[in-house]
């Protein structure tokens, strides 16, 4: 099985889109490949958490290009990390590899943007992994949740996130395709800030299906695992 490997902040909006249309891709094409989750935590690669305003601004932004994917959060808590969430993934990983763990990372990433569920705590990765079975039916709630309690799997975090000091990431996300090509944020790079507002001038939802089917109609190359 090919390998995408996908960096990015778990809470970042733009890898939602990325990670979404890549799967919509993946599915069209019939492709076998699995989108391997990387670490690159903005909290620390900022030293800070990402504010509810600034996100907020980004959901809406985003929500007319994907509506199914956003909603405004509406939870009682506001994760005050997404390091929980970050572990999870790789408890997914330690327990199914890395075709568990990108069926984990995605259910987290729509149950918190879609759902409001706070993925800090355990309760909400709870949820998270509920929302995984609907992707991956063989996902064990009871397993994931063990490893993540007993594992240590904040070592694989770190690990990620250390190995992310040679790779040239522009920002949240950054995919690398099997064939080396990497690209940030794929078809949706033409935006900025102003007056507070993200503005999107022009979209292209059809780039992260071109590069993959580009990518694998070629010789796969190596890439490490997550």
């Amino acid at each position: 099985m090919r390998r995408v490997e996908v960096w990015s902040d778990i809470h970042c909006p733009w890898a939602l889109v990325a990670v979404h249309r890549l799967r919509q891709a993946r599915a069209r094409l019939g492709a076998e490949v699995a989108f391997v989750p990387r670490a690159w935590p903005l909290e620390w690669v900022n030293g800070r958490g990402t504010p509810l305003d600034i996100i907020s601004v980004e959901v809406a932004a985003l929500a007319s290009h994907e509506p199914d994917l956003f909603n405004r959060y509406r939870g009682s808590s506001w994760p005050s990390t997404f390091l929980p969430a970050f572990e999870l993934v790789a408890a997914a990983g330690r327990v199914g590899g890395a075709v568990l763990a990108e069926h984990v990372d995605y259910a987290l990433r729509i149950a918190f943007f879609r759902d409001s569920v706070d993925v800090s705590i355990e309760a909400g990765l709870r949820q998270s992994l509920d929302l995984a079975r609907e992707y991956y039916p063989g996902c064990d709630v009871d397993a994931v949740i063990s490893a993540w309690q007993t594992l240590g799997v904040r070592s694989d975090v770190v690990r990620d996130f250390r190995e992310s000091q040679d790779v040239a990431i522009q920002g949240s996300p950054q995919i690398i395709f099997p064939d080396g090509t990497s690209a940030h944020n794929p078809g949706m790079t033409d935006h900025y800030w102003r007056g507070g507002l993200v503005r999107i001038n022009s979209t292209d939802p059809g780039e992260p299906g071109r590069l993959l089917s580009n990518s694998i109609a070629g010789p796969a190359m190596g890439s490490s695992a997550a």
